[in-house]
């Protein structure tokens, strides 16, 4: 389809392109010639549109006002229910036998205030009702 780059041609294409035509309304006016053809000549030239504003292809509706990705916020932690230690104080030491003696312990090992709760124990369990709710899970209906 080219028909050659002749002086004149040529000189047409600088002067074409120099206007801000675009490469198929270039080959439309020299005729006989493709765009992809004059797209090449003009690099080959050394000729390039630095000012030549692009014109940007219109974007559909849904694509412009499509929102960001956006993390959803944490789901704030539940709060914790702690049960409150039963308001009961101890038996006095020696009223139960040690098998019936909680044997949770409080506080810290090593520290001067460590000691085990003491209260009545629920049958075959280590631990007082209070303590029992702590130690072990609840069965889920």
């Amino acid at each position: 389809m080219s028909a050659g780059w002749t002086e004149e041609r040529v000189s047409r294409l600088k002067e074409l392109w120099g206007t801000g035509m675009t490469a198929a309304q270039i080959a439309e006016q020299l005729g006989n010639v493709t765009r992809n053809a004059v797209i090449g000549k003009a690099n080959r030239l050394g000729l390039s549109k630095p000012g030549r504003p692009r014109v940007a292809k219109a974007r559909p509706a849904a694509q412009q006002q499509r929102p960001r990705f956006t993390r959803p916020a944490p789901k704030p932690e539940p709060e914790e229910v702690i049960p409150q230690a039963p308001a009961v104080a101890p038996p006095p030491p020696g009223a139960l036998p040690q098998h019936r003696r909680c044997q949770f312990p409080v506080g810290h090992p090593g520290e001067s205030d460590f000691h085990f709760c003491d209260h009545e124990t629920l049958t075959g369990k280590p631990y007082c009702d209070y303590h029992c709710s702590i130690a072990y899970r609840q069965k889920v209906a």
